[in-house]
């Protein structure tokens, strides 16, 4: 049988078998969160719910079976953008769980052309089974991200004056010229952001998960957006998302000038405002390693 979209009888079914993979993470094939944290990537059956009854919202529930057997099923968000980002996809772990997420992409990918859709991402982890299922479906790899975590929210002050100020709609050129010139073109062709996604106004789409931020944006709400640096000329960026329900704290913060010392006092202003209570995380991607050095150095892992 091929994929399809879930229907609220098929509530169960997903819910459990999303539940043993947080529990076996070999059946994970994508999350937005890495393995030890993808329960933050599972929604609710509060949040389930709504999409399976055919009410348009932000999720979408995919599932594929085979004589009756539920084998594989994706939590897909469907965000402001002509794309979608695959939250999480579980496959069972026995034999015939990769055909069957071959299959679900194959679905999944068939769903989105049909809804007007001109990108589908996914965070994949770093396992030769996960990465050749999603390259057999006709998915590439634009860029790669480590995950860093503090076990709870950084309480040192900035070791100097932060003079960054949180950011207006006025900033989005400002922000998306920042952009273009501290990622990679490769990287730039892939998101294919504009201008308008930086209106933090209009909660453009550069903030939404994969781009600015990682993680699943129906489970996190925005606590800062700060930049530092002169009109038309950033220095750098950091963004702070407080995590509800299992979701922990995301910050994610860039320099123009691979500046360590200024990463680290935007981090610490950033994880003050957080609530604590949760762990604090934050994705770097391959052509950010000054914000690695300034994560180590405080204190995360």
């Amino acid at each position: 049988m091929p994929a399809r979209a879930a229907t609220p009888l098929d509530l169960r079914r997903v819910s459990a078998l999303l539940a043993e993979t947080l529990h076996d993470p070999a059946g994970i094939m994508a999350s937005a969160l890495p393995a030890p944290l993808a329960a933050g990537a599972v929604a609710s059956w509060t949040r389930l719910l709504p999409g399976l009854i055919g009410v348009q919202g932000r999720l979408r529930v995919f599932l594929e079976e085979s004589r009756g057997q539920l084998r594989s099923a994706a939590l897909v968000y469907d965000g402001r953008r002509p794309e979608w980002v695959v939250l999480i996809l579980a496959a069972l772990s026995e034999a015939g769980g990769a055909d069957s997420a071959f299959r679900l992409l194959s679905g999944i990918s068939g769903a989105a052309a049909r809804a007007g859709m001109q990108r589908i991402f996914a965070a994949v982890p770093d396992e030769a089974l996960a990465r050749e299922t999603f390259f057999q479906a006709g998915f590439y790899s634009y860029t790669r991200e480590t995950w860093f975590i503090a076990t709870r929210t950084p309480a040192a002050h900035p070791s100097r004056e932060v003079t960054a100020r949180e950011a207006a709609g006025r900033d989005a050129h400002d922000l998306y010229r920042f952009y273009t010139m501290t990622t990679p073109h490769a990287v730039q062709r892939a998101e294919q952001l504009s201008f308008s996604d930086f209106d933090v106004s209009r909660r453009g789409g550069a903030y939404d998960p994969p781009h600015l931020i990682g993680g699943n944006p129906l489970a996190m709400r925005r606590e800062s957006a700060l930049i530092e640096g002169e009109e038309s000329k950033l220095r750098a960026f950091a963004l702070g998302f407080s995590g509800m329900e299992r979701h922990p704290h995301v910050c994610k913060v860039r320099t123009s000038d691979g500046d360590v010392d200024l990463a680290r006092d935007l981090l610490r202003a950033t994880a003050r405002r957080f609530p604590a209570g949760r762990p604090v995380t934050s994705p770097v991607r391959s052509y950010e390693e000054h914000v690695g050095r300034a994560l180590l150095a405080e204190g995360f892992r």
